[in-house]
C-alpha cells in the first residue's frame, strides 16, 4: 500500500507499493491518458481542504510514478533511527517531537545521508546501519512548488556512548531517548506520516 500526506489527510493507493514505482520508465503511449486523468486529480487533492483519507484504486503503477513526476518536484531525504538499550533516539523539531532527517545532497546515496544527517542533527556518532525501514512520502509547497518528499529510514546503532547535542540551528531544541513509557506519546506527538509507517517498529524497539 502506497501512501502520500499532506498536513493531515492522505491519498492512498492501496494496490501499489511505493518500491515498485519507476520513476525513470518510459511512459507508454497506453499509459498517456491515464497519466493526464491522474494529474488533474492530483491537483484537486492538492487544492482540497478536506482533510479525510482519499483511496485510488484501479490504476498502474507507470501512470502513477509519471503522474507524481509531473506534478511534484522530487525532494528525496533520508533519516534515522538510532537504538540503544531498548530505547530510540528522538528529536524535538520546531516543537514537534520527530526522528532526525534530512535531505539528500548531491553525491549522496540514502545510507551516505541518513548517517550524516542523524550525526549533524544529534551530535551522535560512530552510526552504522543495521536495517532498512520503510520510506514515508510526504509533500509540501515551497515557492508555490509543490513537493513530494520520499524519507529513506535505516535502523542505526552506535558504538560511542550517547552525548546528545541539538543542533539548534535546524530548529531542533532536544534530543532524547525514547523508552517504552514514552513510546504513545511520541507516536501521539509526531507527523503521521511517522505514526502510521514506522510507529510499530517503533513499539517493537522499546518492547525488546
Amino acid at each position: 500500500m502506497y501512501k502520500i500526506f499532506q498536513d493531515n489527510k492522505t491519498l492512498v493507493f492501496p494496490k501499489i507499493e511505493d518500491d515498485s514505482l519507476k520513476f525513470d520508465a518510459t511512459l507508454q503511449e497506453s499509459d498517456r491518458y491515464e497519466t493526464d486523468i491522474l494529474c488533474d486529480f492530483l491537483q484537486e487533492w492538492l487544492d482540497d481542504k478536506d482533510q479525510t483519507d482519499t483511496f485510488v484504486h484501479e490504476v498502474g503503477e507507470n501512470a502513477v510514478a509519471h503522474a507524481l513526476k509531473e506534478t511534484f518536484k522530487m525532494a528525496p531525504a533520508a533519516g534515522g533511527v538510532v537504538i540503544a538499550n531498548g530505547k530510540f533516539v528522538s528529536i524535538v523539531r520546531n516543537g514537534i517531537p520527530d526522528l532526525p532527517k534530512g535531505h539528500i545532497e548531491t553525491g549522496e546515496d540514502p545510507k551516505q545521508a541518513a548517517t550524516r544527517e542523524v550525526e549533524e542533527e544529534t551530535g551522535i556518532g560512530k552510526l552504522q546501519i543495521v536495517k532498512v525501514l520503510p520510506s514515508t512520502w510526504h509533500c509540501y509547497q515551497l515557492d508555490e512548488e509543490w513537493r513530494l518528499k520520499r524519507t529513506y529510514w535505516y535502523l542505526m546503532t552506535t558504538t560511542e556512548a550517547i552525548l546528545p547535542k541539538p543542533q539548534t540551528e535546524e530548529g531542533i531544541s532536544e534530543v532524547k531517548l525514547i523508552g517504552n513509557e514514552e513510546v504513545e506519546s511520541f507516536i501521539k506527538g509526531t507527523f503521521r506520516s511517522i505514526s502510521e509507517i514506522l510507529g510499530k517498529d517503533l513499539r517493537q524497539i522499546v518492547a525488546n
